[in-house]
C-alpha cells in the first residue's frame, strides 16, 4: 500500500477550470443575445415608424390626389423624403399620376425594404404610396445597453459560480478530502480513524458507508492475519513432514537397492565359495597323495586341470561381485551424498541400469540405453541416478505385468549447452485424467497397495530445482508413457548454492 494518496487531477481545480470558461461563455452567449434583440427591437420601432408614417402621409395626400394636385402633392413627398432613412418615396394614382421624392429616385434591390399604403379616398381606392427605406441602428443606445447590462449579467453570473463551488467545496470535496486523510493514517497505524461528517444527503450516507466499512475491514484484517499465521505455521509444518517423508522415500529406495544388490552377490560369492571349497577339498588329497608317496602325473595333472578350472570361475564370480559392488558404492554414495561432480554420463547410466539389475530380472522388461561415450556432465550424479531409478521403477510397477514383454529405451541428446533425456516404455500407459496428477505430491494409483505417490513427484523436484531443468510427460493408454527431460549441460556454483539454500 502505499504511504500517501497521491491526487493526479483534483476535483476542485476540475471544476474551476472547468465551470469558469462555462461561465464566461454564457455570459458572451447573454451578451450576443441581449445585442441581438436590442437590435431587433430597434429594427422593429423603425420599421413600424416608417410605415406610420407613410401611412399618415397617404392619408395626407388623398385629397390633392383625388385633385391631381401635382405641386402640393411634390411639397408632401419631399417633407417625408427629407427623413435619412428614406430612399425614394414614389406616389403612383389611377389617373396615371406618377410623382417620386427624390426625383427620378429608383427603389434599391438590395439592403433597403419596401413598404407600400394605399391611398383612400371617401372608401376608395385611387392610388398606392411605396417608399423604401433602410434601417439605421442607434449604435449610441446599443452601446449604452451593453456597457449597462453586460457587465451587471457577468457579475451576477460569476458571483454564482463561486457560491457553488464554495458551496460544492464545502458540501462534496470536504468529506471526501476528510476520508482520504483518513485512509492514510489508516495505511499508517492500521487504526479506525472515523470521519465526523453528518449530513441527510448522499454524502453523508457515503461517509456513513465509509466509516462502517473502514471498521469491517479492521476486523476482517485481524481475522485475515491470524489465519495467516495459523495457515503459515501449518505449511511450515506440512513443508517439514513432506520433507520427511521424500527422505524417507529415498532412503527406502536405496534400501531396497542394497537389499537388491545383496542379494545379487550372494550368487557370485556363492559359487566362489564353493569353488574355493572345491579346490582346497583337492589340493587336500594332492597333499595327502604327495606325503603318501603314492601322487601320480595323471593325479597331478588332474589336480592342475581342477585347479586352473575353479581359480578361473572363482575370478569371474568375484570380478562380478566387485562390479556389482563398485557399482553400488558409486550410486548409492550420490544418493546419500550428492554434490557436483563430473561424469561420463554413458558410463554412470550403465552403473546405474546394472543396480536395478535384481528388480528387472523379476520382469521381462529389457532396458535400452542409446547414449553417446563421450558426453561428459557436470551437476549432481546422485539426482540423475535417482531420476533414472524411479523412473525405471515406476515403469516396472505400473506400467507391466510380470509376464508382459517390454523394453524401456533410454536416449540422450547433446546441444551446445543443453542435455535432452528422452524416457520411452512401452506399457499400458495412463488415461489422460492421470497423466495430469502424475507429478503432485501423494497421488498414486496402487494407494493400499505399496505406493505412496512421492516417486514422480521427487523426480519432478530433483528435475526442475536440484538439476535446473525441466521435464514434461506423454501418455496413451495401451500406447506407453514417455518423458523428455532438458537439463543444462553444467551447473555453475551459483546455481549450486542457490539450490543448497532452498534445499535447507
Amino acid at each position: 500500500m502505499p504511504a500517501s494518496i497521491k491526487i493526479k487531477n483534483s476535483l476542485v481545480r476540475r471544476l474551476f477550470f472547468l465551470s469558469l470558461p462555462l461561465t464566461l461563455l454564457a455570459g458572451l452567449i447573454y451578451a450576443g443575445s441581449i445585442v441581438y434583440m436590442e437590435t431587433q427591437s430597434l429594427k422593429d420601432s423603425q420599421h413600424a415608424q416608417v410605415e406610420a408614417q407613410i401611412k399618415q402621409l397617404a392619408q395626407v395626400i388623398a385629397i390633392p390626389t383625388w385633385n391631381l394636385d401635382q405641386q402640393f402633392i411634390n411639397s408632401y413627398l419631399k417633407q417625408y423624403a427629407v427623413a435619412p432613412y428614406i430612399r425614394c418615396i414614389e406616389l403612383v394614382s389611377d389617373a396615371n399620376l406618377k410623382e417620386q421624392a427624390p426625383k427620378d429616385c429608383q427603389h434599391p434591390e438590395q439592403g433597403a425594404f419596401l413598404h407600400s399604403e394605399p391611398i383612400i379616398y371617401e372608401g376608395q381606392y385611387i392610388g398606392v404610396v411605396v417608399a423604401s427605406f433602410i434601417i439605421e441602428l442607434d449604435n449610441q443606445r446599443l452601446n449604452f445597453i451593453l456597457l449597462s447590462r453586460i457587465p451587471v449579467a457577468l457579475v451576477a453570473l460569476l458571483s454564482i459560480f463561486f457560491v457553488v463551488f464554495i458551496v460544492f467545496k464545502r458540501w462534496v470535496v470536504n468529506p471526501i478530502q476528510a476520508m482520504m486523510q483518513s485512509i492514510e493514517q489508516f495505511q499508517k497505524d492500521g487504526q479506525h480513524h472515523p470521519v465526523d461528517w453528518h449530513s441527510q444527503d448522499e454524502v453523508g450516507t457515503l461517509v456513513e458507508v465509509f466509516n462502517e466499512a473502514q471498521k469491517r475491514q479492521i476486523h476482517h484484517e485481524k481475522i485475515l492475519t491470524s489465519e495467516r499465521d495459523k495457515a503459515e505455521q501449518a505449511f511450515i509444518e506440512l513443508k517439514e513432514a513432506q520433507t520427511q517423508l521424500v527422505e524417507s522415500e529415498k532412503m527406502a529406495s536405496l534400501g531396497s537397492l542394497v537389499a537388491g544388490i545383496s542379494h545379487e552377490i550372494n550368487t557370485p560369492l556363492g559359487v566362489a565359495r564353493t569353488s574355493s571349497s572345491h579346490v582346497n577339498d583337492a589340493l587336500t588329497k594332492v597333499q595327502k597323495a604327495f606325503d603318501d608317496g603314492s601322487l601320480t602325473k595323471s593325479d597331478m595333472k588332474s589336480f592342475l586341470d581342477l585347479s586352473k578350472d575353479g581359480l578361473h570361475l572363482m575370478t569371474a564370480n568375484l570380478i562380478r561381485a566387485s562390479e556389482l559392488m563398485n557399482s553400488f558404492k558409486q550410486v548409492s554414495a550420490d544418493q546419500s551424498h550428492d554434490e557436483i561432480r563430473t561424469i561420463n554420463l554413458h558410463d554412470y547410466l550403465q552403473e546405474t541400469v546394472y543396480t536395478l539389475k535384481p528388480n528387472l530380472k523379476r520382469y521381462q522388461v529389457a532396458v535400452l540405453l542409446e547414449c553417446d561415450e563421450s558426453i561428459e556432465w557436470c551437476s549432481y550424479p546422485g539426482a540423475f541416478s535417482q531420476i533414472i531409478t524411479n523412473l525405471i521403477m515406476n515403469s516396472l510397477y505400473h506400467a507391466y505385468t510380470k509376464t508382459d514383454q517390454g523394453n524401456i529405451r533410454i536416449q540422450v541428446l547433446e546441444s551446445s549447452d543443453t542435455l535432452v533425456v528422452k524416457y520411452q516404455d512401452d506399457g499400458s500407459g495412463m488415461p489422460a485424467d492421470v497423466l495430469k496428477k502424475i507429478f503432485d505430491p501423494f497421488f498414486t494409483t496402487k494407494r493400499g497397495k505399496g505406493g505412496t505417490g512421492l516417486g514422480m513427484h521427487i523426480i519432478y523436484n530433483l528435475v526442475t530445482h536440484k538439476l535446473q531443468g525441466s521435464i514434461e510427460a506423454k501418455s496413451e493408454v495401451g500406447a506407453g508413457t514417455s518423458f523428455s527431460i532438458k537439463l543444462p549441460k553444467t551447473i555453475t556454483v551459483d546455481d549450486a548454492k542457490q539450490d543448497q539454500s532452498q534445499s535447507s
